[in-house]
């Protein structure tokens, strides 16, 4: 019994040391600084503002100010997302979206990395239609 319990606490003690481990890590890792000479216009850019409820329950919103595309999950901080092609975006968090259909659906990848996403596992995929 004595074993036993010496093991227990033994294994509980070091089961803490990864999730701190991550958290340190997770806290050291730069934001990822994006930048794209790709020109998409307003008006391609305009098939995309839109609001979507996502999978998980969460709304995301895409909002168009002159020649740029903003996202905002809830009411959280709305951020900037950059073209990498016609119907892809990255932000500088690191969140990858991909628009398909002339924006009726959306894929959020690493959505875990915008403001106001659930807290989610690494690498996480969200989809939506509108």
């Amino acid at each position: 019994m004595k074993t036993t319990l010496i093991a227990l606490a033994a294994a509980l003690a070091f089961s803490a040391l990864p999730a701190a481990h991550a958290q340190q890590i997770q806290e050291n890792i730069p934001q990822v600084k994006v930048s794209s000479n790709l020109y998409v216009s307003p008006s391609e850019l305009g098939d995309y503002a839109n609001a979507y409820r996502l999978t998980n329950g969460q709304i995301v919103r895409f909002t168009l100010s002159g020649d740029r595309l903003y996202t905002q999950v809830d009411q959280g901080r709305r951020v900037r997302v950059i073209p990498v092609s016609n119907k892809e975006f990255i932000s500088e968090e690191g969140a990858r979206i991909v628009f398909r259909d002339y924006g009726d659906e959306v894929g959020i990848t690493n959505f875990e990395k915008l403001p106001m996403a659930q807290a989610l596992p690494a690498n996480t995929i969200i989809m939506a239609r509108r």
